[in-house]
């Protein structure tokens, strides 16, 4: 029997296990939002990919990523503003 001066038992293997699962989730639902952005990998295809879609110059694109339920990358063409962005979508191959 243990005893202990503060009257409490300490973590049961059920809430190290309860825990790592919750802290499993919120990491997986931020990467899902926020880690292509902060990968550099990642970032560099989209950076990529978006410049060849704007003509090979790296003053001609901007390229934004969209936080909502389906989040994205979106490429504009500063030569068109009016355009609409391209979506190239949440993972982006270097070509």
């Amino acid at each position: 029997m243990v005893v202990s001066l503060t009257g409490s038992r300490g973590l049961s293997m059920a809430s190290v296990k309860w825990v790592s699962a919750i802290i499993g989730a919120v990491a997986s639902v931020a990467f899902y939002l926020y880690g292509p952005t902060v990968t550099p990998l990642m970032h560099a295809a989209a950076t990529t990919t978006c410049n060849q879609m704007t003509g090979g110059n790296f003053r001609s694109y901007r390229l934004d990523w969209v936080v909502s339920t389906q989040p994205h990358w979106n490429c504009w063409d500063r030569r068109e503003p009016a355009k609409a962005p391209r979506n190239l979508g949440w993972w982006v191959r270097a070509h």
